[in-house]
């Protein structure tokens, strides 16, 4: 797959848009602060929505340090509410620069799950949303339509970190609240709870992921943090390690997680040799989104391929054994690419080294 490089401009507004979307992530999940009374000491408390409920949490007692803490949120408040003229036309940037934008439904479905605190939460938008997302980052157009999808893949692990943000306790009911016409897809095992929601007479479907470890296994695995459940899929914790902040230029902007690109590439190596026969096509499409990334990351990043490779090797045998079945699929130039970044540093290497021409 080729793609064509964007504009400086393009690459300065995306760069723009990331940063004034850290700045007003947290003020647009609608937290806010107050105090309570009791025994006759006041206390703090944060108080946020999930859904149509609000909840609240404990901060601290009412003491010059948290006092000041309060003081420093409300100012992001109101600096998030200057910057929402800026969002906006930085996002109109980016779109007109050639970046990628979402259709009406999955800005509302984005937005949604950005707002309940998903993605501060670590959850990882993996597939080919990534793919469309990492493409922004790297300021690139892919020319050919492999990326068009009706899927938006969301990866989760089975529990989140103790310090993360609060989140909403039902994906369900808050995909529910996007379209009333949503509904979860039944398993081909009856007994095995729903992994994807679909929205009716919208082409888009949410499936949710999870790293598999330990045996092989299908069932889906219970997510507590969503009231949901997962596909559970080997390998997958590779992917999502070390995920890192994405600016989408939809709506006023939307802050979200995706792979780290090397990661990305690699990954989408492997899973295109773990495909069934069945789904021929979309292992072409996963070699093909591989290898876009690696042209790119070749020309403008070639430290994050080596990056990549170095945690792909401590992966384990199967892992690499796929990997490198997978790289004899792409062009000579890619495949040494592969082949270097994995060979450790003073190893033998085993594979022919292309002549000068072939670079």
């Amino acid at each position: 797959m080729k793609f064509t490089s964007l504009s400086s401009s393009a690459q300065v507004a995306y760069a723009d848009l990331l940063t004034n979307l850290h700045t007003a992530a947290i003020p647009a999940r609608g937290v806010s602060c107050f105090t309570r009374k009791i025994k006759g000491k006041t206390y703090w408390y944060v108080q946020h929505m999930v859904g149509d409920s609000k909840r609240s949490h404990y901060i601290g007692p009412d003491t010059e340090s948290v006092r000041q803490q309060i003081a420093r949120y409300r100012r992001r408040q109101n600096d998030a509410q200057l910057l929402k003229p800026a969002l906006n036309r930085l996002v109109a940037t980016c779109a007109a620069s050639g970046l990628h934008t979402l259709t009406a439904i999955e800005t509302r479905v984005y937005q949604a799950l950005a707002q309940t605190g998903l993605f501060e939460a670590g959850a990882v938008v993996v597939g080919t949303h990534a793919f469309l997302h990492i493409g922004n980052m790297l300021c690139v157009q892919w020319e050919q339509p492999v990326w068009r999808t009706d899927d938006l893949d969301i990866a989760q692990e089975e529990t989140i970190a103790v310090a993360a943000p609060p989140m909403g306790a039902d994906l369900g009911g808050i995909l529910r609240k996007v379209d009333k016409g949503m509904f979860a897809v039944p398993s081909l095992n009856p007994k095995h709870p729903s992994t994807n929601f679909r929205f009716r007479k919208q082409d888009l479907t949410v499936s949710l992921l999870t790293p598999l470890r330990g045996k092989l296994s299908t069932t889906p695995v219970q997510l507590e943090v969503l009231n949901a459940a997962a596909r559970p899929l080997r390998f997958l914790d590779y992917l999502i390690e070390d995920s890192q902040a994405a600016a989408v230029p939809s709506g006023s902007g939307i802050l979200v997680r995706v792979p780290q690109p090397g990661r990305f590439a690699l990954h989408k190596l492997v899973v295109s040799q773990r495909r069934p026969s069945a789904e021929t096509a979309k292992s072409r499409k996963d070699l093909a989104q591989a290898a876009a990334v690696l042209d790119v990351l070749r020309e403008v990043r070639p430290g994050d391929i080596k990056v990549a490779a170095d945690a792909a090797l401590q992966m384990g045998k199967k892992f690499i054994q796929q990997l490198n079945t997978a790289a004899d699929l792409l062009d000579v130039e890619l495949k040494a690419v592969i082949q270097e970044a994995i060979t450790p540093t003073g190893a033998v290497e085993s594979f022919p080294i292309p002549s000068p021409n072939a670079w």
